[in-house]
């Protein structure tokens, strides 16, 4: 819980600080669709929630079981998710449901990305583009690494793409944002 709560707390400062320096790079936002901007949130909120996920996997050594993919075990969902009781105890001490999590927030990611990306494609080129190449690489590096028994380099180049996922959907999300000023009649 220790590693997930630092992990936590230091990309939340480098979202903070990546956001501040977009903001003074392009001070004036650009707007545009509400869709676009609803989805690159969605994402946005995926993506902290799959890297904490994560968090877990790799502080539980869950990658060292269950490695099959898509199935755990023969199974969509394994057998022992809800082995611990109270069930919250599950969702970060639990090798099973800890993996299980982490592999649906990836894909729940990988296609609000890849949804955010096709929305945005006509106002942020660009980000959408980004945003797509990282997510795509991840889920493919994520797999690579569950399958391949956790080797240090393919778990690193996952550690290492998810904070460049998370700055590709920060920059999307920065782009499609809303003037928060009030226009002057």
């Amino acid at each position: 819980v220790r590693l997930v709560v630092h992990l936590c707390l230091a990309l939340i400062l480098y979202a903070a600080i990546l956001w501040t320096a977009l903001s003074v790079r392009a001070p004036r936002p650009e707007g545009g669709p509400a869709l676009p901007r609803r989805l690159a949130s969605a994402t946005l909120g995926l993506v902290a929630l799959t890297v904490v996920a994560g968090g877990f996997t790799a502080g539980l050594h869950a990658g060292l079981d269950y490695n099959t993919f898509p199935l755990m075990d023969g199974h969509l969902v394994p057998s022992g998710y809800a082995m611990l009781q109270p069930f919250p105890r599950n969702l970060i001490q639990n090798i099973a449901a800890v993996q299980f999590n982490h592999r649906l927030l990836a894909t729940l990611t990988l296609l609000a990305a890849m949804a955010a990306a096709a929305a945005a494609w006509r106002v942020a080129r660009g980000p959408a583009l980004a945003l797509a190449l990282t997510v795509g690489l991840q889920y493919l590096l994520g797999v690579a690494t569950l399958l391949a028994v956790v080797p240090v380099s393919l778990a690193v180049a996952h550690q290492f793409n998810a904070v460049l996922l998370l700055t590709a959907a920060l920059v999307l999300r920065h782009r499609l944002r809303r003037s928060t000023s009030k226009a002057v009649p």
